[in-house]
């Protein structure tokens, strides 16, 4: 017998090194691009958690695993989503809109397991349709290595988008000395006069 672990365990794994994002007064409390970045490397965790489910074990353990597997997979899909509609970036907001057309692609099969796609890009699950879900079902779209790689190469685009994107207090520090330049100029004019 295996042990099962939990939905709030994975969360934990997929922002590991940065466990503070799960919770939403923290997030509220951070910058975009520190969410944004917290929850681009969540996804490539349970991206990768997606890719060694077993969708031909039909036995009740194995079921729950694929279950909490998802679920987190989708709290954390909902987090990027949500974190990633308010950026200021242009380019991550066309990651964003990507990420939710692939998924909306995917709604049928998604809705067959419980999981409707909202209008937002967003997904709200019903836990009890998807706990009788079958394996077969949730291999759909969790077992389609299309979508995942599809999913995964968004994220190395994110990641790429998050790196060029300057963090706000850089922002800040950086007009803060150009704007300390012209008064040091113009203080250095007056001196030699």
């Amino acid at each position: 017998m295996s042990m099962i672990i939990k939905a709030s365990s994975l969360m934990q794994r997929a922002y590991a090194g940065n466990v503070l994002f799960k919770d939403e007064s923290y997030r509220k409390n951070s910058t975009n691009h520190d969410v944004v970045r917290a929850d681009r490397k969540a996804m490539e965790r349970v991206l990768e958690c997606l890719e060694t489910l077993d969708f031909e074990n039909e036995e009740d353990e194995n079921k729950e695993v694929l279950y909490n597997t998802i679920s987190s997979y989708l709290d954390v899909y909902n987090n990027a989503v949500d974190a990633t509609r308010d950026s200021a970036s242009s380019d991550i907001k066309r990651t964003s809109a990507a990420m939710k057309k692939l998924t909306k692609e995917y709604a049928e099969e998604l809705n067959a397991i419980g999981i409707t796609v909202k209008n937002d890009g967003s997904v709200k699950v019903d836990e009890s349709k998807m706990k009788k879900a079958t394996p077969r079902q949730m291999s759909k779209i969790f077992g389609n290595s299309e979508y995942i790689t599809d999913m995964k190469k968004m994220m190395r685009k994110l990641r790429n988008q998050i790196s060029r994107e300057v963090p706000p207090q850089q922002v800040s520090q950086t007009t803060q000395k150009d704007s300390l330049l012209p008064e040091t100029v113009g203080s250095n004019l007056n001196l030699s006069v």
